[in-house]
């Protein structure tokens, strides 16, 4: 799996195939296939891997940040990861892991965004505001990518400080609970 996150990330237009896995780690292809059955499986492993790369980064980055700074830091440490690593992001935009480490790995996910948006809000708007937090996350990264905009980073900190602003600030965010309790997320690949 290292070999083949680190493929990722050099870039390429494909992700590795175990062909070339095999050819990087000096070994028969067909030893890859008693892991990995077919290129679905080994994407899927790769995605895991890398997921779970990106919640590691993520974490590191809230630390132990508390309501409205945690927000903040994980809005910094995401758009850190998907800088850093360019072509992984792409690729986890364009794979899902799946089975019960993808769901276990996406609860982790939902824990961490519940911790920081449950101070502001109920459990059934939750689904709502991490959609529209992870959104504004995303369209900074493809914008940032696409147009080239020149000081791209200082607008979408102005974008990201204004947007959870007012997300805090909104009127169904007034609520204080005095516990935080877990909303139910459903599965964002999920029909």
């Amino acid at each position: 799996m290292q070999v083949a996150l680190q493929m990722v990330e050099e870039g390429g237009a494909e992700p590795p195939s175990l062909r070339a896995i095999a050819r990087r780690l000096d070994v028969a292809v067909n030893a890859l296939y008693n892991y990995f059955p077919d290129r679905a499986d080994l994407n899927a492993a790769i995605a895991l891997a890398g997921s779970r790369k990106m919640l590691l980064a993520i974490k590191r980055g809230v630390g132990k940040a508390g309501a409205r700074e945690a927000l903040g830091r994980f809005s910094n440490a995401f758009l850190r990861f998907a800088r850093k690593h360019r072509q992984l992001y792409d690729f986890l935009n364009e794979n899902h892991p799946r089975g019960e480490e993808a769901a276990t790995l996406f609860q982790e996910w939902a824990q961490l965004m519940n911790l920081a948006w449950s101070p502001y809000y109920t459990p059934a708007l939750m689904p709502k505001v991490i959609f529209a937090h992870a959104a504004l996350l995303h369209g900074m990264v493809t914008l940032e990518r696409l147009w080239q905009w020149r000081n791209a980073r200082e607008h979408f900190d102005f974008a990201n400080q204004t947007l959870l602003d007012a997300l805090v600030g909104h009127t169904h965010a007034a609520r204080k609970p005095s516990r935080a309790r877990p909303a139910a997320l459903p599965y964002p690949w999920a029909k």
